[in-house]
């Protein structure tokens, strides 16, 4: 399974919009640079809105942040591979609905 904690995403984020801080990306976000250490250090993980603000600057779909956090907050296996098999969906799910998008020379940076 992959990385899907908010460590991964923030640094996505500042990857895609070429950003040289944590200050810069949580000014961009909109948040305290606290919220981004907090995000960091596992200590929390992103509500709603700031979730679809990170997938909108990284260019996902904003339910696979979604998921990915709801993967972090469960408390039993069971609970973290129902989350895990909806990321997996939604991520191939998103692949599929781009691929003819992507065949008509249109590009679709959520895949």
């Amino acid at each position: 399974m992959m990385n899907y904690t908010c460590d991964h995403y923030l640094d996505a984020a500042k990857t895609a919009q070429r950003l040289p801080s944590d200050y810069a990306l949580a000014k961009m976000l909109g948040i305290r640079p606290s919220a981004i250490s907090n995000y960091r250090m596992g200590r929390s993980n992103f509500d709603e809105e700031t979730a679809i603000k990170v997938a909108r600057l990284i260019g996902i779909s904003p339910a696979e942040i979604f998921a990915a956090m709801q993967i972090q907050r469960a408390k039993s296996e069971e609970v973290r591979k129902v989350w895990e098999d909806v990321l997996e969906k939604i991520s191939k799910g998103f692949r599929w609905l781009a691929l003819p998008a992507n065949a008509c020379g249109v590009f679709s940076p959520q895949v």
